[in-house]
């Protein structure tokens, strides 16, 4: 796995963990034409390889990620439009590839926080581990935007939908404190501890059942889309297709020996 050449991130694969890391920090880690189309590539190639474990999410700098490029935006109202759609699709399609694949997702959140689109990549995740210090803030509405980033979705899900919608339509600027309390973080930690606390929940990911994983991550993305017997329904067809790796048989086994499973992601 090479990525190398790319500009807006640096990705490395070790022992089944993926390390991804936003570094553009002198420009606020901004969504800008390398990030959506670069985060893509990035999707599709981790999402497709059984030796991805875990992924651990993170950026170089204040920021987190300042959300979308304004000086892109900015610089021509007629361009905006096909701007919006040149960006979106590829980003898009990363996010959706990501919240789908078996292996889960841990980001970290340094001090200044994530705005815009970023706190929707950021609410993506399966856990959220962010700095004391951060703030959270939709900003769409508060430059006459819509959301997108999957924003309707992942805030939906982590937060709820009418406390999702009031944050974006007021535009509110949430401390880490009150973004646990909104579901939107999972752990508030000094920043000094920021990365090793999501590091050491990255590897404990890492060495779970991948598959059985990634049945549970699917499962609750559909949850509010499917009446609830079909859901059951997809819980037992979820299970059936896990009950026979060998990850649950190993899960068994050491049930019934009393001692510590060992799991490969097979």
């Amino acid at each position: 796995m090479d990525f190398s050449h790319l500009t807006a991130f640096d990705c490395t694969l070790e022992d089944g963990l993926v390390r991804i890391v936003l570094k553009r920090p002198e420009a606020g880690n901004v969504f800008g034409t390398a990030f959506c189309h670069e985060l893509n590539e990035i999707a599709c190639e981790i999402s497709t390889r059984a030796d991805v474990r875990a992924v651990l999410l993170s950026s170089r700098g204040r920021f987190f990620s300042v959300g979308g490029d304004i000086g892109l935006m900015s610089a021509d109202q007629a361009a905006v439009p096909k701007i919006v759609k040149s960006l979106t699709s590829p980003l898009h399609m990363a996010l959706a590839r990501l919240m789908q694949m078996n292996a889960p997702l841990v980001c970290a959140v340094n001090g200044g926080g994530a705005f815009g689109g970023a706190v929707a990549l950021v609410a993506m995740a399966d856990v959220v581990v962010t700095s004391s210090t951060a703030k959270f803030g939709g900003a769409f509405c508060g430059i006459g935007y819509s959301c997108d980033s999957g924003t309707s979705v992942a805030l939906a899900q982590r937060m709820g939908v009418a406390r999702a919608k009031r944050f974006l339509l007021l535009n509110e600027m949430l401390t880490a404190t009150e973004a646990l309390a909104a579901g939107l973080a999972d752990k508030v930690v000094d920043e000094a501890e920021v990365q090793d606390a999501a590091l050491a929940l990255a590897k404990q990911l890492a060495a779970g059942p991948t598959l059985a994983f990634g049945e549970v991550k699917r499962l609750f993305l559909a949850t509010s889309s499917r009446p609830p017997v079909a859901q059951m329904e997809e819980e037992a067809q979820a299970l059936t297709r896990v009950a026979g790796s060998a990850d649950a048989w190993e899960g068994l086994s050491a049930f019934v020996a009393k001692r510590k499973p060992v799991f490969t992601g097979r």
